[in-house]
C-alpha cells in the first residue's frame, strides 16, 4: 500500500476513467483521483494576470535560459508546458514552479524563437497557448536526464536545464512540416497559422465533472497523461490540455503524410494501456530524483526506457505531474 511519504504513488492508485472521447484518430480519457486531500490554494498564471497579481519579465542579466516572476498577494502555479510571448524572445516554461506570495523568483525557460532578441520590445510577457504534447515530451526528457547529472554533480543550478539547440532543431521540423515559415523561427506562428483547425477539433472534447486528470492518446497509442490536484484547477486549464493534444495530433498527421511514420491500424489504445502507464509511473518512482523546487517544494523527476515525467510536490501533496511516452 502506497504511504504518506509516497503522494505520487497514492494518487497514480486512486486513477479511475470517467469518460473515453475521440475525434479523427485522437483520443482523450478523462479521469479521476479518489484522494480526499485538499492542498494550499494558489492562483494559475491566467487567473493571477487577470487579477493583476503576478509579472513576468526578462531577469536582470538578460538570460535566455531564464526569466523573472514577481508575484503580488496571492501564491501562483505556472505548469511545465506554459509559453510565454513577448520579451525580448517567447519562452517556454520547463518546469511546473510553485511562486511564493510577494516573491521574486527566477524560472527554467527554453526560447521558442531563435531569430529575435529585441530589446527595443517591452521586457514584459504575456500569456501564450500551452505547448504541444511532442514538443513537451522532449523537453521533459532534457530535463529529466540533466537533472541527474547535475544532482550527481552536485549542480544545484543545471538541474532544471534543457537542450536549447534540439528545442529549436525541433520548431524548425515542425515548421518544416506544416510547410509554414516564421521570419524570427517562433513556434507561435505555425501555432496561430493552425489555431482555426485546433478550434474546430478542441470542441469534441469536453470536460466531464470531477476530472483531476486525462490521458492523451495519438496513433493508437496512449503517449501521455496529465495529473492535477483538484477538479476546478483542471477544468479552469481544460482547454489549454486539449490544445496541446491537439497540436500533437495534427503533427502526427504531418509526419504519417511524409511518411516518417507509420499510420496506425487502429484508433483507440488497447484495454490494458492505461493500466500498463499507471504501473510504469508507479514503477518510476522507485529511482525519482528529488529534489527543492525553484519555487516552493519539491522537484521530482522520474524516467524509465518507456517513460519520462516530472511532478511538483508542496507540503507533500501533489499539485501536478506529467508523464509522457519516450517514443524512440
Amino acid at each position: 500500500m502506497p504511504t504518506k511519504r509516497n503522494p505520487i504513488a497514492r494518487v497514480i492508485d486512486s486513477v479511475s476513467p470517467i469518460l473515453t472521447m475521440e475525434r479523427d484518430g485522437l483520443v482523450v480519457i478523462a479521469l479521476e483521483t479518489r484522494w480526499d486531500e485538499q492542498g494550499p490554494a494558489y492562483l494559475t498564471l491566467d487567473q493571477a494576470s487577470q487579477e493583476n497579481v503576478i509579472e513576468i519579465h526578462e531577469d536582470g542579466l538578460g538570460a535566455v535560459a531564464s526569466v523573472e516572476a514577481q508575484t503580488g498577494r496571492s501564491p501562483v502555479v505556472l505548469f511545465g508546458g506554459d509559453t510565454l510571448v513577448g520579451g525580448k524572445q517567447n519562452r517556454i516554461v520547463n518546469v511546473t514552479v510553485w511562486l511564493q506570495a510577494m516573491a521574486a523568483t527566477s524560472i527554467p525557460v527554453t526560447c521558442l524563437e531563435q531569430g529575435r532578441w529585441d530589446p527595443g520590445v517591452s521586457a514584459t510577457f504575456r500569456s501564450g497557448p500551452k505547448a504541444d504534447l511532442n514538443l513537451r515530451a522532449a523537453l521533459s526528457r532534457q530535463v529529466e536526464t540533466n537533472a541527474r547529472w547535475a544532482h550527481e554533480a552536485g549542480d544545484v543550478a543545471g538541474r532544471f536545464e534543457a537542450d536549447q539547440g534540439s528545442v529549436w532543431d525541433a520548431v524548425d521540423a515542425k515548421h518544416d512540416r506544416a510547410a509554414t515559415t516564421s521570419d524570427t523561427g517562433a513556434l507561435h506562428d505555425l501555432y496561430a497559422r493552425e489555431a482555426q483547425d485546433v478550434e474546430s477539433l478542441e470542441r469534441a472534447f469536453p470536460c466531464p465533472d470531477g476530472t483531476t486528470a486525462a490521458a492523451i492518446g495519438i496513433g493508437g497509442r496512449l503517449v501521455a497523461l496529465e495529473l492535477y490536484d483538484r477538479p476546478a484547477t483542471l477544468r479552469r486549464l481544460w482547454g489549454r490540455v486539449i490544445e496541446g493534444a491537439v497540436r500533437a495530433h495534427l503533427d502526427h498527421q504531418r509526419l504519417v503524410a511524409a511518411g516518417a511514420v507509420p499510420e496506425a491500424s487502429h484508433r483507440f489504445p488497447d484495454r490494458g494501456a492505461l493500466d500498463r502507464l499507471l504501473a510504469r509511473t508507479r514503477s518510476a518512482q522507485r529511482d525519482a530524483n528529488r529534489g527543492p523546487s525553484v519555487g516552493q517544494g519539491t522537484d521530482v523527476r522520474f524516467g524509465t526506457e518507456r517513460i519520462t515525467g516530472s511532478a511538483l510536490l508542496v507540503d507533500e501533496h501533489l499539485v501536478h505531474a506529467e508523464v509522457h511516452r519516450v517514443i524512440a
